[in-house]
């Protein structure tokens, strides 16, 4: 076989790799153990009575069963906060801890952690959270496993993880915790499920402490447009170039997460927070989430006329111009020397910010400087 043979018989068998991999994307199983990945868990993690196990101190952690609104057993952690437990008797006692959670609530805020895709609330990056924000932030935490994932039952679907979250908080609420007193923190996959609930909240007038993002995604469809295999590999732009094709994968979707369509119900102050050097999530998603916050309160341009030669440049640049002075009016920038930039606005009674790390890759929770900065804008610190 010639050389050009062989080429012309290895770019076909790519090719039609490629078409098989695109229909197991629209397969609607498939997508769900994509997206989600709640059946990847490395380390056979399931001993959630014993977080002992898991790297946290003895008596720290209670291991929860909640119900959701339609009966769905999700399992969960609460977490004491360091000056808290550290008041608890030693050795920990085996008997049931309600008691000791109410009181807790009332005397710390608490974070209602809601964690990305693949693995269970008891991962290790996942466990150095929970050490940073019950001891860095002196918070509580109270970490849920979505159903499907870890012990809890079901499969995952965008209301049945909606409404865990909403079960999450709900018992919060039930054992003490006033809105006010709970920040709503999501990684990855979870700044999505934060936001359905942040929405949710607003929409009924209810206000938590606020909202941090970390690493978040603006919208599942702009999150395939944009996916990068291994970081280098583009893996859906061809498509771009077949007829139809965008729009039979758009209309294949199932878990349709869409932050930006949130944002208008979103009424707590929030910080977004991405490392510039994140390969899973581009950090230009992190920029659409702020400028979206921050659009209502910059003047509108004027719509393109559908006849370019119609449109009057004059009157565009005065309006961007307007626009421009407006932005640079309301946003406060700072540029932290080897560390990042932070960006924010204050409007209508809440603050909304952008913190951009130059490192710190799709897992930017572990940074230090970034808890600090969830504490100072937020009272934890």
């Amino acid at each position: 076989m010639s050389s050009i043979k062989k080429v012309n018989t290895a770019l076909l068998g790519l090719g039609v790799l490629y078409g098989l991999a695109v229909l197991l994307v629209m397969t609607p199983l498939i997508q769900t153990h994509v997206l989600y990945a709640h059946r990847i868990d490395f380390f056979g993690y399931n001993k959630f009575d014993h977080p002992e196990d898991y790297g946290l101190a003895p008596g720290k952690t209670v291991n929860l069963k909640l119900r959701s609104a339609d009966n769905t057993s999700i399992g969960a952690w609460f977490v004491f906060a360091d000056k808290f437990y550290h008041t608890l008797p030693f050795p920990p006692s085996n008997n049931t801890r309600k008691g000791e959670i109410v009181t807790a609530t009332k005397r710390a805020p608490t974070i209602l952690f809601l964690h990305g895709n693949t693995g269970t609330r008891a991962l290790h990056l996942r466990v150095n959270l929970y050490t940073a924000f019950t001891s860095r932030l002196g918070s509580n935490v109270l970490a849920i496993d979505y159903r499907g994932f870890a012990d809890s039952e079901g499969q995952p679907t965008v209301d049945g993880v909606a409404q865990d979250a909403r079960t999450g908080w709900n018992y919060l609420i039930e054992s003490g915790a006033r809105p006010e007193d709970i920040l709503i923190v999501g990684h990855s996959l979870g700044t999505a499920i934060a936001g359905l609930l942040s929405a949710e909240l607003g929409n009924e007038g209810i206000s938590p402490r606020g909202l941090v993002l970390m690493s978040a995604f603006s919208s599942v469809r702009t999150l395939m447009d944009e996916y990068y295999l291994f970081g280098c590999l583009p893996l859906l732009k061809p498509l771009a170039m077949i007829p139809l094709a965008p729009r039979l994968l758009n209309w294949s979707l199932v878990h349709k997460f869409d932050t930006l369509t949130l944002v208008p119900a979103i009424k707590s102050s929030v910080l977004i927070a991405h490392a510039e050097n994140d390969w899973d999530i581009q950090h230009s998603h992190s920029s659409t989430l702020f400028n979206t916050f921050l659009d209502p309160h910059l003047p509108e341009l004027p719509e393109l006329p559908q006849n370019p030669t119609l449109l009057n440049h004059s009157d565009w640049s005065a309006q961007l111009a307007a626009r421009n002075a407006k932005r640079a009016e309301l946003v406060s920038s700072i540029d932290i020397h080897n560390f990042g930039a932070w960006n924010e606005f204050t409007a209508g009674g809440r603050m909304v910010a952008m913190l951009k790390t130059k490192k710190g890759s799709h897992d930017i929770g572990k940074i230090e400087g970034l808890q600090d900065y969830i504490g100072r804008m937020f009272q934890l610190l």
